[in-house]
Formats: C-alpha cells, sequence, structure tokens
C-alpha cells in the first residue's frame, strides 16, 4: 500500500508539474490542486456520506431495524411472561400450594424447557439478524462499486479513491453527491417510503 501510496504521490507531482511547465512564476502548485485547467484523473467517493446519502440504503436500513425491533420486542413479551410463571411457581412453592413433590418438579422442569427454548430463539434471532444485515451492506456494496464502473466509463477516471483510504485529498476530486444522485435514480425507494 505505501508502494502505491507513494507512486501516486510520483505521478501526481509529475502529472502537476508537467502540466504547469509553462507557468512562469516562481511558485510552483501543489500536484494535488488544478494548474492551469488541469485537474488529475482521479477522484474519491466519501464512502459514510454516500451511504447516508443513497435512500435505498437509508430505506433497507431501516426495515432491518423495524424487524429486529419487531422481533426483540415479541421475544422480551415472551420472556416478560415466563417470568410471571416462574414467579408463581416460587410463590407456590412458598406456599406449599402443590399437591405433591411430582407436580411441583414437573412444573419446574417445563419452566425450564421454556427458557431454554426461548435462550435459543433469542441466539436465533441475533443470528438471523446478523446474517440479514450483511447481506444488506453486502448488496449495498455491490450496488455502489457496480454503479461506479458504470459512472466511470463516461467519466474516464484512472483512480476512484475511498476518503477514508486517503491521508488528504482536496474537495476538488469529491464525487460523491454525483455517485448518490445517480444511485438514487438507478434504484429509487420503494412507494411506501416516499
Amino acid at each position: 500500500m505505501r508502494k502505491f501510496l507513494n507512486a501516486l504521490c510520483v505521478f501526481a507531482l509529475v502529472a502537476g508539474l508537467s502540466a504547469c511547465a509553462g507557468n512562469k512564476s516562481a511558485e510552483v502548485p501543489a500536484a494535488t490542486e488544478e494548474c492551469a485547467g488541469h485537474k488529475l484523473p482521479i477522484a474519491y467517493v466519501d464512502t459514510d456520506s454516500l451511504i447516508l446519502l443513497y435512500n435505498y440504503a437509508q430505506e433497507q436500513e431501516q426495515k432491518l431495524v423495524d424487524k429486529i425491533e419487531n422481533d426483540r420486542a415479541n421475544l422480551n413479551a415472551r420472556v416478560a411472561k415466563l417470568a410471571k410463571r416462574q414467579e408463581d411457581f416460587q410463590r407456590k412453592v412458598q406456599n406449599n400450594a402443590f399437591l405433591s413433590q411430582s407436580s411441583a418438579e414437573q412444573q419446574y422442569n417445563e419452566l425450564m424447557k421454556e427458557q431454554e427454548r426461548l435462550q435459543q430463539e433469542a441466539a436465533l434471532i441475533d443470528a438471523e439478524n446478523l446474517q440479514a444485515q450483511q447481506a444488506m451492506l453486502q448488496e449495498i456494496t455491490n450496488d455502489i462499486r457496480s454503479y461506479i464502473e458504470e459512472y466511470n466509463k463516461t467519466a474516464g477516471y484512472e483512480v476512484i479513491l475511498q476518503k477514508a483510504a486517503t491521508v488528504y485529498i482536496s474537495n476538488a476530486y469529491d464525487i460523491t453527491a454525483e455517485i448518490a444522485e445517480g444511485l438514487n435514480k438507478k434504484k429509487p425507494v420503494s412507494a411506501e417510503e416516499k
């Protein structure tokens, strides 16, 4: 990665100096800035901002959050019912309300099995939601990557970087808004979200 960055810096410097060769001033402009109307054939995308601007990504994230909250609420309601049954059982034990030891043991075993089922279900729901989140992120990543490749067929950049992968890059090379606009046109949100 360091070799790539060094090569990119050298390329930027050479390109900047070449473009400015006719410039007679003593000041040499930075290679990453526009020079005599020329701009390097690079761009960057701020992925965090892009995700926020990409309506489909926001819609999918909200759907997943709603599903997770619904799953959690349903499970919590069932856990609360079980807790109430366990409290009732404890009160019966303290008041010697069971006719026999075997009926108390039977009810205790049923409560323990129900608790174990709920724990297993909670783990399964968490695993399913994690898998759904990973699938959603993969779909959005693929959408973005695919659109950037399509976009670049006409834009003609040599390099399109993620902003997070750079130490510094001028805002003049930011194409995040253009990419977000294109993605939103290509994959609009569903009618229920509008």
